[in-house]
């Protein structure tokens, strides 16, 4: 054999191996799985999309590097409750509910929930006659009554909120908490007030003031909803009532909706309730107290939405 050829038979073997281990790679690199994204609740009260799986690590291909994990598809928000007291949609991100329309997330759940509010507020709350709910907020189904409690008088007006003096921040407490009654982590504020000029920045100006006084009674509370009174019908005038605050006015949901926008998280925007109808919903003629009946709708359009914002 000639020595050129025996040369050949040596070098092959030792080109052969790099070719296995030096060569240039075939780039089959695994391409990263991608998330898919989340569908978005499309009516109210619809539940929101959930977060899209992330992909998964790509297998590396011969001499290839291995591929990049995909990402995860960002669930979108749901559309926001209905104003029925129905509940809101969840957001993708977090799973939150939030009443006022816009995603958000939830400090709850809540071992205490303190409820500030006026004789119409008591009447579905716990049941205070005349008018009283003969099924109260309390009895619903979904709601915890050892974890709800209120502080509530007739003319309990906004204004008398707003100074920290006032005695109805002393008012002895409806159904304590059985846990944290006098550190609630959860306070909602339902708001009356027949003296303002009936424009945004003057009623805003005042519920800012509540919201203080609030955080420093309670600075215990993670969370702050604000609520109106019940509305009538279609929030329109019955025909056979007179008195114009069981209509609510744009400028108190703007001024909620306001404060809400601007308090990082803290202050929430509360379901709007309706009485049922003109006819038997109002025990006083032109007045806003309610009638049982009307009491006991409010209830359960409360107890509904609060079930799902525990």
């Amino acid at each position: 054999m000639s020595a050129r050829r025996k040369f050949k038979m040596l070098l092959l073997p030792f080109l052969l191996s790099l070719g296995c281990s030096n060569g240039p790679a075939v780039s089959r690199s695994g391409g990263g799985g991608q998330g898919g994204t989340g569908q978005a609740g499309s009516s109210p009260g619809g539940t929101a999309g959930v977060d899209g799986m992330g992909g998964s690590v790509g297998m590396a291909g011969t001499g290839g590097s291995a591929g990049a994990g995909g990402s995860a598809g960002a669930g979108a928000a749901g559309a926001g409750g209905s104003s029925d007291g129905g509940g809101a949609g969840q957001d993708g991100a977090t799973d939150s509910l939030d009443g006022g329309g816009v995603a958000g997330p939830s400090a709850g759940p809540f071992t205490c929930n303190m409820v500030l509010g006026l004789f119409t507020t008591s009447q579905w709350f716990n049941g205070t006659n005349p008018g009283g709910a003969s099924k109260t907020f309390l009895q619903q189904p979904g709601i915890d009554a050892t974890k709800w409690e209120g502080k509530m008088q007739k003319y309990s007006y906004v204004e008398k909120w707003a100074d920290p003096m006032n005695a109805l921040w002393s008012l002895t407490t409806a159904n304590p908490c059985a846990a944290n009654p006098t550190t609630p982590d959860r306070v909602l504020f339902v708001a009356f007030s027949p003296d303002t000029k009936h424009d945004q920045p003057t009623f805003q100006a005042l519920i800012e003031k509540v919201i203080a006084n609030i955080q420093a009674k309670y600075p215990s509370a993670k969370e702050i909803d604000l609520l109106t009174m019940g509305r009538a019908p279609g929030n329109v005038m019955c025909a056979n009532n007179s008195d114009k605050d069981t209509v609510i006015g744009a400028y108190e949901d703007d001024a909620f909706q306001a404060i809400a926008d601007g308090s990082n998280g803290l202050v929430e925007v509360g379901p709007k309730y309706y009485v049922p109808d003109c006819e038997n919903s109002y025990i006083f003629a032109n007045d806003t107290d309610y009638t049982t009946s009307a009491a006991n709708s409010l209830a359960i359009q409360n107890a509904t939405y609060y079930a799902a914002h525990p």
